[in-house]
């Protein structure tokens, strides 16, 4: 587990570098802000991030840690850098979306 914007995330050491749950995130930060995760899938590829996908171990774990749904089987996890670029665009999209919104009324 590590610390993100102030709460616990789970996270796996993958030759050498950092993976957060990619659900986990979603749920804690960025569902507010999107339509759905096919968004956020959407954004990545835009983006060009390219999540990992998890080992039927570390889905095993991520359930335990309660990090994703006891039924889900599959999962992907992204670095904390392209967390970070991820939930920027979410915001500024956001941001933008209000103030175009607030611009026709």
């Amino acid at each position: 587990m590590v610390d993100l914007h102030g709460v616990k995330v789970a996270s796996f050491l993958v030759e050498g570098q950092e993976l957060i749950c990619l659900p986990q995130v979603f749920d804690l930060f960025l569902k507010h802000l999107v339509g759905g995760l096919h968004t956020v899938y959407t954004k990545l590829k835009r983006l060009d991030i390219s999540p990992v996908v998890c080992t039927v171990e570390q889905v095993r774990i991520l359930r335990g840690l309660g990090a994703i749904q006891p039924g889900v089987n599959r999962c992907k996890l992204i670095t904390r850098k392209d967390f970070e670029t991820l939930y920027n665009d979410c915001t500024n999209a956001r941001a933008n979306y209000v103030g175009e919104v607030v611009d026709h009324l």
